[in-house]
């Protein structure tokens, strides 16, 4: 098993560590892995996830295919998308939830377009999709995604049908309508010389886990944690911004703030592709 570095850019000769910004990151060997913000794989338009809360369109994250050691749910499913909606500071439609969860639509909301298409998104639903909730209450869609769903051409949200009023950022939250990030090549490089490589991130030691910053005495040790700090990576060391994520295995994707418009508050999320295990710390 193997750890990898994520980078962003389209030339593997200029990669920054987040996308857009200008701290750079050395990937040898790094190849196309996917893509992030902008547009989605194709799932069809009407599988786009949305809130559960708004019925908004959620951010398209990241689209990344993974090394076979990380298809942790089965060989056919080569890679993962991750959507992301800012709930928490949003204020509910009444019956969103209740048609996402697959309720059949009133007469009323069959003949409203926006929560129609709401009800259609729940009919539509991919069969790999898994809902994840942070903390706060914001919710996330990890989709798992075929090799054909992955190369097929990428689609853009659901036609803005919305009703006026659904508009505003602060009462709404963030949504592929108003917020999606610029589209940005993900590359993909090996990450050497890791003490955690295939092991289980873990508190005091267990399993042989050794935490970030906890060998002071050890310069070498030292020396690689700032190498790696504010990376995106699959497997290795963690570096939560708080405590420990419970539930972990050695195939967790940690993911920083900022990557195709991921609104954490400037904190980094970490999601176990084996257990579902999702956390978030800022």
């Amino acid at each position: 098993m193997k750890a990898y570095e994520l980078g962003f850019g389209e030339s593997a000769d200029e990669l920054t560590l987040l996308p857009g910004k200008t701290i750079g990151t050395d990937l040898p060997d790094a190849r196309v892995a996917g893509w992030c913000g902008g547009r989605a794989p194709g799932i069809g338009a009407a599988a786009w996830p949305r809130s559960p809360v708004t019925g908004l369109p959620m951010i398209h994250i990241i689209t990344l295919e993974l090394p076979e050691d990380y298809r942790r749910k089965g060989e056919h499913l080569v890679a993962l998308s991750l959507f992301h909606a800012d709930d928490h500071v949003a204020d509910a439609i009444d019956g969103v939830a209740e048609l996402l969860e697959g309720t059949a639509p009133t007469a009323e909301q069959a003949a409203d377009p926006f929560l129609a298409a709401v009800a259609a998104t729940a009919a539509a639903r991919h069969p790999q999709q898994r809902d994840l909730e942070d903390l706060i209450g914001g919710a996330h869609a990890l989709l798992w995604l075929t090799a054909e769903e992955f190369a097929a051409p990428r689609i853009d949200p659901p036609a803005d049908i919305r009703p006026a009023g659904l508009g505003d950022h602060y009462s709404r939250g963030q949504n592929a309508w108003d917020d999606s990030a610029p589209e940005t090549t993900v590359w993909l490089g090996e990450r050497t010389d890791d003490p955690n490589t295939g092991i289980a991130p873990a508190e005091d030691g267990a399993g042989g886990y050794v935490a970030a910053w906890s060998s002071e005495d050890d310069e070498r040790l030292q020396e690689f944690w700032s190498s790696i700090d504010g990376t995106s990576h699959l497997g290795g060391t963690i570096m939560p911004c708080q405590g420990m994520p419970e539930g972990l295995t050695p195939y967790v994707f940690e993911l920083e703030d900022g990557v195709g418009g991921f609104n954490l508050g400037g904190g980094n999320a970490q999601i176990d592709l084996e257990s579902d295990a999702f956390d978030w710390a800022q």
